[in-house]
């Protein structure tokens, strides 16, 4: 039971040790990302998708673009699931939001409405829209 144990340590430790050295990697990217305009932070985040994708999922970028294309009900479990991992880690390594114990109230775009929007089922969409009719 020792050697599964030290094994399963073992590799708690080189999760944690990645994350930490990707975190320390990825810091240059973080910093010319907060002085992008949103047309360029839009263009980032999609760029990160495409490449998530193709590490992930092991794809070409043709088909990450077409995952990329399609509404989350149209895609696989599969590729839903890769996407919301693409886009936590793009929050985690770049955009590293500020956390402090007061909550702010932040202004939401429009892009991202409709980027949210687009996240909810065709079920949430209908009832949404009826909401706000």
């Amino acid at each position: 039971m020792a050697t599964k144990n030290n094994t399963y340590d073992t590799f708690a430790q080189s999760v944690g040790k990645s994350d930490r050295l990707s975190l320390e990697t990825s810091e240059v990217w973080h910093k010319d990302y907060k002085k992008a305009d949103k047309a360029e932070q839009a263009e980032w985040v999609r760029e990160w998708r495409v490449n998530y994708l193709i590490g992930n999922l092991g794809i070409n970028a043709s088909q990450a673009d077409r995952i990329l294309s399609q509404t989350r009900d149209e895609r696989k479990a599969e590729h839903q699931k890769a996407y919301k991992r693409a886009n936590s880690q793009f929050v985690y390594h770049i955009v590293r939001p500020v956390q402090s114990g007061v909550s702010k109230q932040s202004k939401v775009t429009v892009d991202k409405v409709v980027e949210l929007f687009e996240q909810l089922s065709k079920a949430e969409q209908s009832k949404f829209l009826r909401i706000i009719k």
